[in-house]
């Protein structure tokens, strides 16, 4: 499993392994690390290939052929790695399910941007009613 962000201009990629023991599922942290060690690196697939390629085998002597699928947000670079280690992706269900919520929300913003406005004066008049 696999996850990026960046914040305050540096990458980071959190790694996850995903095994099964006696019917139940292991999820544990292996990595959080600045993807940008290197003057040459960038956001691509081919970077975060190896960042894998390097980390996994002299971390935890596991190599990308061990991998049998990827768990990721549905990105752009996420699809590619997948390519790259001819590795199926399964999609993130949280990403996918809040991807939906925007859609469905941006044709309501009108009326959230009302509701908004409304709350404000509720929360002012009831502010205003107990200080009286």
């Amino acid at each position: 499993m696999i996850d990026g962000w960046t914040h305050a201009s540096e990458h980071y990629v959190a790694v996850f392994a995903c095994y099964e023991v006696n019917g139940s599922l292991k999820t544990p942290l292996l990595s959080v690390a600045l993807l940008l060690n290197e003057a040459n690196n960038d956001l691509s697939a081919e970077s975060h290939l190896d960042f894998l390629a390097t980390m996994l085998p002299r971390d935890f002597g596991v190599h990308l052929v061990q991998c049998r699928f990827i768990v990721g947000d549905i990105c752009s670079v996420n699809r590619r790695l997948a390519t790259l280690m001819e590795e199926s992706l399964v999609g993130c269900a949280s990403h996918r399910l809040n991807l939906a919520v925007q859609d469905d929300l941006a044709v309501r913003e009108d009326d959230l941007a009302a509701v908004l406005v409304l709350m404000i004066k509720l929360r002012t008049l009831t502010e205003s009613a107990k200080r009286r």
